[in-house]
């Protein structure tokens, strides 16, 4: 996924990928590309202060995960 423009978000207590699509996508279902962006399959496999990974472009994104 090289050459795709994102966002940069710290880690903090309470967040949720869900917050994190309402807060970038506009859309809560959109969680599950952020959490495969940055292979982090749930909220329990990321730690406090660790980096997070946005795409901007959600349909980049798709079109590089496509088989």
């Amino acid at each position: 996924m090289e050459n795709m423009d994102y966002d940069e978000h710290v880690w903090t207590v309470g967040d949720r990928f869900y917050k994190l699509a309402q807060k970038y996508y506009g859309d809560v279902k959109d969680w599950w590309i952020i959490a495969k962006f940055n292979n982090k399959p749930t909220e329990a496999h990321v730690n406090i202060g660790e980096v997070i990974l946005i795409p901007r472009n959600i349909q980049q994104f798709l079109n590089t995960t496509k088989g």
